[in-house]
């Protein structure tokens, strides 16, 4: 899906081609209406592709690779990132997505104000400021879900509670990537071609999104850190809870082998204490109540419970 819009007050002729590439006829009509190469369609459907800067002089292109945030599911909070392309090619932009971050182009047509919009580098550098701003939200709630789970600490965390911090951790571990790669591209934009032929504005877009980009990146090592430690503390509990349960455990079952062994010696064909009286049984139920007694005052004595 391709779809073309004028930017700009008119006089500038400047053009935004949103591009959704869903398959191989897109990518086709990407290069026969724009004269695309192969190697810059690699780029922008390759999901594994890092957040980068890159000039073609021959062509002169400039393509610019970041991250944005994809859900995947809003009620467990898991959430991946995956690549966004821009490039610059003379008086055209374009914004190449793929359906999952198709968002993208929907998000920048509200959010910007188009018409007011003097050259391509502007619209890049706002649009950059506003893709970055768009972790904040999931990290906002990815907080949220950790603030609940911290309250579990101090009742009974169970197996749920430890899967719930599992997908914040894997979430939080695509966000910490992301944005410490985007912070990067757009920190080392300043000393590229690109960087180094902006207006006086545009270096003000510029240092707004490198600042964006740096809080974000931030937030998230803060908040993936925070995780980590709630994960660790989660774990402490459980085993601790399961250590007791294996000391109780341990504790009774040497005391209940007391009555195994004394029942087994006055089971024997032997010649024993009172084994002919008809008081026998109570001599036996003693002893093993009098000896299970001892041992537990031994397991007591040496704190073992």
């Amino acid at each position: 899906m391709i779809v073309e819009r004028k930017i700009g007050n008119g006089e500038q002729d400047l053009v935004w081609v949103m591009t959704m590439v869903e398959n191989d006829a897109d990518k086709q009509d990407l290069q026969v209406t724009y004269g695309l190469t192969d190697e810059i369609l690699t780029y922008v459907t390759d999901e594994n592709e890092r957040s980068h800067y890159d000039r073609d002089e021959y062509l002169n292109t400039q393509l610019f690779v970041f991250h944005v945030p994809v859900v995947i599911d809003q009620i467990s909070q898991r959430y991946v990132t995956r690549p966004v392309t821009f490039l610059l090619k003379g008086n055209q932009i374009f914004s190449i997505t793929t359906k999952r971050t198709q968002w993208v182009n929907q998000l920048l047509a509200e959010r910007m104000k188009l018409e007011q919009i003097s050259d391509t580098n502007e619209f890049m550098l706002i649009g950059l400021f506003i893709l970055f701003d768009q972790f904040i939200p999931p990290i906002r709630k990815i907080n949220a879900e950790q603030n609940r789970l911290d309250k579990q600490l101090n009742q009974a965390p169970d197996n749920k509670d430890l899967i719930a911090l599992s997908n914040l951790q894997q979430s939080l571990a695509y966000f910490v990537s992301a944005t410490r790669n985007n912070a990067m591209m757009v920190v080392g934009l300043s000393s590229t071609p690109f960087g180094r032929q902006l207006s006086d504005k545009n270096n003000e877009h510029l240092a707004d999104a490198v600042i964006e980009a740096r809080q974000t990146s931030e937030m998230t090592a803060i908040e993936a850190d925070v995780v980590d430690r709630i994960s660790n503390t989660f774990n402490n509990v459980l085993n601790n809870n399961l250590n007791g349960t294996m000391k109780f455990l341990t504790i009774w079952s040497l005391v209940l082998t007391i009555p195994t062994i004394v029942t087994g010696f006055y089971g024997m064909n032997v010649k024993l204490p009172f084994a002919n009286d008809t008081i026998s049984w109570v001599f036996t139920v003693a002893l093993m109540v009098g000896i299970m007694g001892l041992v537990a005052l031994m397991l007591r004595h040496r704190h073992f419970w």
